[in-house]
């Protein structure tokens, strides 16, 4: 604010001044830095140097700082004096750049002079961290790795072609990385299209940093290279023998640390060691390592670091090295070593003995050092000081046998690897089991042995042991290190493991590097930071280490310098929390899934955002990819997905796209922003898998995004933990099924050229290893199917455990919850035993006592299926479920009893359905169900046995029957007993005839009956039912396919749902049902719905495992769940016009009314159009145009066209003008007129006709065809031309008819003999006229039959409207003749289905009907006008 006010005073002139100083640049420098390319920003002016101040601070500033100095990209700019307070002037209050600027001196900037004046101070110094001109990729630290060098856009690596070690020098030496100690090729490029470094660096060695080197360019722009230069960097390279001032073979041992030589602790210093120095100074062999001060130069800084070599290293540097706690080394007590001075000296081979003598150990140092060529060491026990004991001998590695294995043993092996004391010494494979041979047994060491192998034993390679008896040590010196921390793997108290016990790490004074060397170590990023805003930690420890001093040439903590070990290193109000960048977690937030939200990022136990400044596709591709997610598709600011809570922790994000984690991505530092959460940051991305073609987003074929694309993986090596991992990933609960040889849609059949090798654990499957395909291609016969469900993990529980009897359980996305014994059955029981391996079902007892959290799903079994989530499911509209209502199954738990064979019986004794649930269940393979209803609770009845599916013939078939199906359903109560076909005629056996149900059986088998298979129907008599948990679903709409108020129909009604708290996902299940896209939207700005109807169902909470709405929980079914005003009113994705004002098809005629007028054949003309009714302008308007619309309507001659709007303005569009008709055409649209919808008129001019007649029924003649012949205009109407014919044709018979009897006559006599074979042929003739005529006359879909003698052989006489039936042969109803059967019933149920393109041709009615003089139901009739699309459960 004081900076503004000062702006506003000063005005334009002041950010005007200086962009050049006297036109020279200004100095620029970076202080107080890890390097010449970070730190606090600094000009030189007027010979002084100054800072400066960070307001105004952005990235493109620091850009143009990095690019002047030459130090590659910003990758920082840290305010607030992050690299501590500048001394002097302040000399510029801010700089504003493009980040384009050669130089900070042509960025408009303040003007140059010492603002402290002004009262600003240098703790709101600028700082910039820049990448730096080369870097070490993908080794163990910063000293190590691919070499790379920064192109201004990206980092590129550098080819190992003409590759040297000066040059390698250079870059180690700039990087502050001691010395190149390995210059490498053959690194194997990480990009895809090998792109490197077009030019070769020539260093000599001597210069100060990589970019200042000579360099020729390719030949042709190419370098010649097997891969990337891989450079390995060591501060512990040079090493020299010092006596009386001068390098030779034998003395004090020094290395150069930092430009310094500092002389080595004896502490720890052993022969292995000495021995590698020799090899490395070219002096042959160590021969001793003489002690005490006799040898000392009096070096007062002598190095603590412990080597650790086996002997046959090559350089010094290779040897582990440790220095963490190290103690301070007595003045004099320094390392010295005596060499052969003889390179191709040869040592004595050394001998194993039963037993060494004693006091031999005492006097090894003086000893000449012997060639061994064993080796020991300790594996998997997290370190080199810890794990199962193994030697190295002619090439293998074996163990030792736990017999007689004490401490004393395990001593002499701590003391052989310089890992101090023993603390353990232990057997049984402690560590695992080995391998190879097994080389000692029934050790016996005094503990005084210089090696392991020579202490008393069986004798080399002898034993009676395997390898679980190998043994293993603990040594005091073995280290580990750990965060400790009850939910984060990468964050908590810091501890490490030393002298047997764990103890925290003191914080004091822990930089950056050390936090860095730590976060590394553990595998969490490569940054962190030292949380000091902690409590005090709970419980007492050791707190053994204080002072840690990490360089960045330590590749992990134990190099580190530090004060030595110490049990009370400083105060437990000092111990050391660390949280590193890999602690860190993110997730997307309130996007309804996982890939897609607000931004939040977890830390220090906080969720907090990322402020929207710059935000953009670049940083939520970082994002998608940091999740596993796919392609970012959106970057959304502004709270899209709603405001956050918590801190903001990053602003101004400034990714690149190729970062692993967007909070490596630059941006103001963390924390550090100006923003509220009205800011926050979210992204949507693509996902990286999905499942596509199936029911639902829980099933179908397996997809993975690549680029643009999804690809499909294919069936070859695909995996249930695979599936198992895309389900978790995708919300779905459990995959129950993977199937292969799915048809590619591609035509190119492209699949994904990977293999997943999931172990089922992994969080995602981006996260999951994959294999290449051999050659590139995957073998297949075909993409794989994953199907899952949340309906897969089911238990009996009783008193606590599970077993094979109790309360029925399933776990519900991690809860396990009841099951409400409403709609529980014997069947679901038996499915339930047989996927628990429990054998059958004995009962299913009710009223068992347990949880709270009741489940109210209803499954509806038959008995047979081998897992729960293979049986329908409904949930919608469920009610609760009393506490103590829970179902209980009792299992026979034997898994091959076989129980008793059910018994068909004429009839059931009374009751017995009543006490079903506490008698044994009988073994029964029959099977019902209902078919060609739309749904599992409405359609044809019929049974499975032997293999068959048969029906039931409806004789005396009323709602007693009925009902018991509907009940052994679980479908409800039985609302009607159709027969007659009434839902299409079955095929196969009639297996039960003139049923007499009491309505209370338990199987509509055990009902009295004639018999089993005993009938005298046929397939026309098959019966059926509709039960009042069928189920369907509509949008009603007047002009729009998939959009419209949403009705259920429930109990025999249709009626509207509500809309509340419909969220997304349950409006995308909606519309996915009814076949209109994948999402939709709630208009809740439509006005009250006219008429009156129940409101069934309120609260719908779909969920994404939901595969139809009839999944979905809800409040329980209710006449009157909301108020009129709160009905649902839907627009899918798939919405569009409709064709038809009805029910497709439709004609010409449909599409054209009058309205307004004092008949049906008078009024305001209106036509159909684009989804909607419009009307036609008058301009041109007269009696030819008005003739083709009363001829069209059928409502005869035209008497009046009539014009204003005389029977009163109409609304919508205007969707003709200048009709022009002749007055023969067929059809309105057959005339000419102006494009569809493009008029200038208004309302007052609509068009309108006066008709002479009453509407007639006409054929309809189908849109946009011709009849044969046109209708005449003028006087001459249809019906006068038909007469005019009609009479001219019978004048012309009479004509014909007198002329015959009057030859007749004349031939009367001649011909008397021939009169009775003439009068035959005439009467032949009369009568096939007149059958003829009958046929011309009557109904083309009426016949009329004889009787047979029997019913079964006497042909149908159809009810009118029935369809026909081909004489003397069963024949499947047509669906086009389906339409038109109805039964003999008082109420009927017309459900329309309407096809994809409605108005095409194709019609699609279905109808349910019921008995005549059922009880209720008035509004079970239904017309289809109106309703867009219905689907069944």
């Amino acid at each position: 604010m004081a900076l503004s006010r000062r702006l506003s005073l000063r005005g334009l002139c002041v950010l005007l001044l200086g962009t050049v100083v006297g036109g020279q640049a200004l100095e620029l420098r970076l202080k107080d830095g890890a390097h010449r390319c970070e730190g606090r920003v600094e000009v030189k002016h007027q010979g002084e140097w100054g800072t400066v101040n960070d307001d105004r601070w952005r990235l493109k500033d620091a850009s143009v700082v990095c690019r002047q100095l030459g130090c590659g990209a910003a990758i920082g700019f840290p305010g607030g004096a992050y690299f501590g307070p500048g001394l002097g002037p302040i000399w510029l209050l801010y700089t504003s750049c493009e980040g384009t600027e050669s130089t900070v001196s042509d960025c408009r900037h303040s003007d140059i002079k010492d603002h402290r004046n002004d009262s600003f101070t240098h703790d709101m110094d600028a700082g910039v961290v820049c990448s730096g001109f080369v870097r070490l990729a993908g080794g163990d630290g910063p000293c190590s790795g691919r070499v790379e060098v920064y192109s201004g856009e990206a980092w590129i690596p550098v080819s190992d072609g003409n590759f040297t070690l000066p040059t390698a020098q250079v870059i180690c030496a700039e990087l502050g990385c001691g010395k190149a100690v390995s210059v490498q090729g053959h690194e194997l490029f990480r990009e895809s299209r090998a792109r490197v470094w077009a030019e070769e660096f020539r260093c000599e060695g001597e210069e100060p940093e990589l970019r200042v080197c000579p360099r020729v360019p390719c030949p042709g722009g190419t370098c010649h290279h097997s891969g990337a230069a891989e450079v390995v960097c060591s501060a512990y390279s040079e090493v020299r023998l010092m006596t009386n001032g001068s390098s030779q073979c034998e003395g004090q041992v020094e290395m150069n640390i930092s430009g310094r030589w500092r002389a080595l602790c004896a502490s720890h210093w052993s022969l292995a060691n000495a021995n590698v120095v020799c090899r490395q100074l070219g002096c042959g062999v160590a021969i001793s390592t003489p002690r005490g001060p006799h040898l000392v130069e009096g070096g007062d800084q002598i190095l603590t670091a412990r080597f650790r070599c086996s002997g046959a290293e090559s350089f010094l540097w290779s040897c582990p090295v440790t220095a963490l706690g190290g103690p301070d080394c007595s003045h004099g007590n320094t390392a010295s070593v005596i060499c052969s001075g003889n390179q191709t000296q040869v040592l004595p081979q050394c001998n194993d003995s039963l037993s060494q003598p004693a006091g031999s150990v005492a006097s090894e140092e003086s000893a000449p050092y012997c060639s061994d060529s064993r080796q020991l060491r300790l594996v998997d026990g997290g370190g080199p000081c810890a794990g199962r004991v193994e030697i190295l001998d002619q090439g293998s590695w074996g163990t030792i046998c736990d017999d007689g294995w004490d401490l004393d043993d395990a001593r002499v092996v701590c003391r052989q690897l310089g890992c101090g004391e023993a603390l353990n010494a232990t057997g049984s494979a402690h560590f695992g089991a080995g391998s190879g041979p097994i080389w000692l047994d029934d050790l016996n060491c005094t503990g005084k042995e210089s090696h392991v192998w020579r202490c008393p034993s069986w004798g080399w390679g002898r034993h009676d042991c395997g390898h679980k008896q190998d043994a293993g040590v603990i040594c005091s010196e073995f280290l580990a290190l750990r965060m400790v921390s009850e939910d984060q793997p990468c964050a908590g108290w810091l501890e490490v493991f030393y002298n047997g016990t764990w103890g925290s790490v003191c914080r004091s004074p822990m930089e950056d590097i050390t936090v860095s060397v730590i976060c590394r170590q553990l595998g969490c990023g490569d940054s962190g930071t030292l949380n000091s805003s902690l409590g005090l930690r709970e419980g007492s420890r050791p707190q053994w280490l204080d002072g840690i001093r990490c360089r960045k040439t330590d590749t992990s903590l134990w190099q580190c310098p530090s004060d030595p070990w110490n049990y009370s290193s400083c105060s437990p109000k000092e111990e050391a929390y660390i949280s590193c960048a890999d602690s860190r977690l993110i997730r997307l937030v309130d996007g309804g899934g996982p890939c897609a939200g607000r931004v939040e990022i977890l830390d220090q136990g906080s969720w907090g955002t990322i402020c929207d400044d710059r935000w953009d596709l670049e940083d939520a591709r970082v994002v998608c990819r940091q999740l596993g997610c796919g392609e970012a598709l959106n970057a959304t600011v502004s709270s899209y997905f709603g405001a956050g809570s918590g801190p903001i922790w990053l602003d101004e994000v400034n990714c690149r796209g190729e970062e692993s984690q967007v909070w490596r991505c630059l941006s103001w530092g963390w924390r550090q922003h100006n923003c509220i959460h009205e800011e926050d940051a979210g992204v949507i991305c693509s996902g990286f898998v999905r499942l596509v073609g199936g029911d639902g987003p829980c099933s179908g074929r397996v997809e993975v995004r690549s680029g643009e694309a999804w690809t499909p993986v294919s069936d070859g090596n695909f995996t249930l933990p695979t599936a198992q991992v895309i389900c978790a990933e995708l919300g779905c609960g459990k995959a129950v099924s993977v199937l292969g040889q799915v048809p590619f849609r591609e035509p190119d059949r492209r699949v994904w050229a990977e293999e997943f090798r999931c172990e089922g654990e992994e969080p995602k499957l981006w996260w999951c290893p994959r294999a290449p395909c051999p050659g590139g291609k995957c073998h297949h016969s075909g993409a794989v199917q994953v199907v899952c469900s949340v309906y897969t993990d089911v238990r009996l529980m009783t008193n606590g455990t599970s077993q094979c009897e109790g309360q029925v359980e399933m776990n519900i996305s991690g809860q396990w919850r009841a099951l409400c014994a409403s709609h529980w059955s014997l069947a679901n029981a038996n499915v339930v035993c047989r996927q628990l391996g429990c054998g059958v079902a004995i009962s299913t007892p009710n009223g068992a006592e347990g949880s709270d959290q009741l489940w109210k799903a209803r499954f509806h079994c038959s008995g047979t299926e081998s897992f729960l989530w293979k049986c329908p499911v409904t949930a919608l509209g469920v009610p609760d479920c009393s506490h103590g209502n829970m179902a209980s199954v009792i299992c026979s738990g034997n898994h091959t009893q076989v129980l008793p064979q059910c018994k068909d019986s004429v009839s059931e004794q009374a009751g017995s359905a009543a006490s079903e649930e506490s008698a044994p269940y009988c073994s029964d393979s029959r099977q019902l169900r209902l078919v060609d209803g739309g749904g599992p609770c409405a359609g044809r009845v019929e049974i499975l046995d032997q293999g068959s599916w048969g029906t039931i013939c409806d004789d005396s078939w009323d709602l007693d029957d009925a009902r018991v199906v509907c009940r052994q359903l679980g479908c409800g109560d039985a609302l009607n007993a159709t027969g007659s076909a009434h839902f299409g005629a079955g095929s196969g056996p009639i297996w039960l005839d003139d049923l007499n149900c009491t309505g209370k059986e338990s199987y509509v088998w055990r009902c009295p009956s004639r018999g089993w298979g005993r009938h005298d129907c046929r397939h026309k008599e098959d019966a059926g039912v509709i039960c009042s948990e069928f189920l369907a679903l509509r949008m009603v709409s007047e002009d729009q396919q998939c959009a419209g108020w949403l009705e259920v129909f429930y109990n025999g009604t249709w009626g509207s749902v509500c809309r509340s708290p419909m969220e997304d996902i349950t409006v995308s299940m909606i519309c996915r049902q009814l076949g209109c896209g994948d999402s939709g939207s709630l208009n809740t700005s439509v006005g009250l719905r006219e008429g009156s109807r129940p409101r069934w169902v309120d609260l719908i909470q779909c969920q994404k495992i939901d595969t139809s709405l009839w999944q979905c929980p809800s409040d329980p079914w209710k006449y009157s769940s909301c108020s009129p005003k709160e009905e649902a009113y839907i627009s899918c994705a798939g919405r569009r016009p409709k064709s038809c004002p009805t029910a497709a098809p439709c004609t010409d005629r449909e599409k054209l009314r009058l309205r307004g007028g004092d008949s049906e054949c008078s009024g305001r003309v209106e036509v159909w159009h684009s989804g909607s009714w419009g009307t036609v302008c008058d301009d041109s308007w007269s009696l030819a145009e008005a003739e083709v619309v009363c001829q069209q309507l059928g409502c005869g001659q035209a008497l009046e066209a009539v014009r204003a709007g005389t029977f009163g303005p109409g609304n919508g569009s205007i969707w003709l003008d200048e009709v022009r008709c002749g007055g023969r055409e067929s059809s309105l649209w057959d005339c000419a007129a102006e494009p569809w919808g493009q008029s200038d008129c208004k309302h007052e001019e609509d068009a309108g006709v006066r008709c002479s007649g009453v509407r007639k029924t006409l054929p309809p003649t189908p849109a946009g065809s011709r009849p044969v012949s046109s209708p005449l205009p003028g006087i001459f109407s249809l019906l006068g031309v038909l007469c005019l014919i009609l009479g001219s044709l019978l004048f012309l018979v009479l004509i014909i008819l007198v002329t015959q009897v009057f030859r007749w006559r004349a031939e009367r006599r001649a011909l008397f003999s021939y009169e009775d074979a003439l009068a035959e042929a005439v009467y032949e003739e009369l009568d096939h006229l007149v059958t003829q005529k009958e046929g011309l006359l009557g109904s083309p879909d009426q016949k009329t039959y004889a009787l047979g003698e029997g019913y079964d052989d006497a042909e149908e006489v159809p009810v009118p409207g029935a369809p026909p039936t081909s004489e003397g042969s069963e024949e499947e109803v047509p669906p086009e003749k389906e339409d038109g059967m109805k039964s003999e019933t008082g109420s009927s149920l017309n459900v329309f289905r309407e096809e994809a393109d409605p108005g095409e041709g194709e019609e699609s009615p279905w109808l349910l009907q019921g008995e005549k003089g059922d009880p209720g139901y008035d509004d079970v009739e239904l017309s289809a006008l109106g309703t867009s699309t219905v689907t069944f459960p």
